[in-house]
């Protein structure tokens, strides 16, 4: 019994080694985030004189856009709210139960009926109107539909026209339209492309260099078009094709009273 005891005395310090060396590690693990913010400092984006002024102007545009829509939004929400205590709610008219003859006094029981049969005008009425104005709501978004799809519509034929004189086929385009839409560009990145005169320069070179549309991904839409107009533009500028600046030959015209001399099949030899 004795050894037994021994070993267990010799075995017990080793456990306290252990929670010791796991205590170590849970101290370790505690200085994590202090190397989590350094490396998040590190991959901060960070641009040139250039890029920022650039920036800035993009962000002033991006904020004063924001500033009209809340403003137009608080003055339409204001407009509603008051618009909504003048008029009153409309409610759908109860129509009574058809009363009992046997309970009342004639005169009683026709009164009932009367209002009866009058409130169920009433409400056939308020629901011929709901209906109307169901019917003038769905008009109303579709036209709504409508003129955001023309509008989409026709800047996607400016778009495709610059890429006719920018040299790129409609079916390429579409290849390279596909590869950018798959990365999940930011719909406000999109519209900025749309609008550059380049738009379809760009799309082929992103469509070309994933990284880089990988990159663009990862930044704000303000910082992406940033990138996008210091350096992508520039790259995707060179993707134009080359045009032969060079005139084209100028025919020599024969001279004056002498008409040109008719040849014959090369070798044939005339006496």
């Amino acid at each position: 019994m004795e050894p037994d005891e021994t070993l267990e005395e010799v075995q017990e310090p080793k456990f306290e080694l252990e929670e010791a060396e796991a205590e170590g590690q849970e101290t370790d693990s505690d200085s994590s985030p202090d190397t989590e913010e350094a490396q998040e400092k590190q991959t901060k984006t960070v641009f040139n004189e250039d890029q920022q002024k650039v920036f800035n102007r993009e962000l002033g545009k991006e904020k004063g856009k924001r500033r009209e829509s809340e403003r137009q939004i608080d003055t339409l929400t204001r407009q509603l709210k008051d618009l909504e205590q003048r008029l009153p709610q409309k409610q759908s008219p109860v129509v009574p139960a058809m009363p009992d003859a046997y309970s009342v006094s004639e005169e009683e029981y026709k009164s009932s009926v009367r209002t009866r049969d009058a409130a169920i005008a009433q409400q056939a009425a308020f629901d011929a109107q709901s209906r109307a104005e169901q019917q003038q709501e769905a008009e109303r978004q579709r036209q709504q539909q409508e003129k955001q799809t023309q509008e989409l519509n026709d800047r996607i034929a400016v778009y495709a026209d610059r890429a006719v004189k920018l040299g790129i086929p409609a079916d390429e385009l579409q290849v390279a339209g596909e590869t950018v839409a798959q990365f999940g560009v930011q719909q406000e990145l999109v519209d900025f492309i749309l609008e550059d005169e380049l738009g379809p320069a760009i799309t082929k070179y992103l469509s070309q260099n994933v990284t880089e549309l990988d990159n663009l991904r990862a930044l704000s839409p303000t910082q992406a078009a940033v990138r996008i107009h210091t350096e992508i533009r520039d790259k995707a500028s060179a993707l134009k094709p080359k045009v032969n600046a060079a005139p084209d030959p100028v025919e020599q015209p024969a001279k004056a009273g002498v008409a040109p001399k008719a040849r014959g099949p090369k070798g044939a030899i005339f006496e």
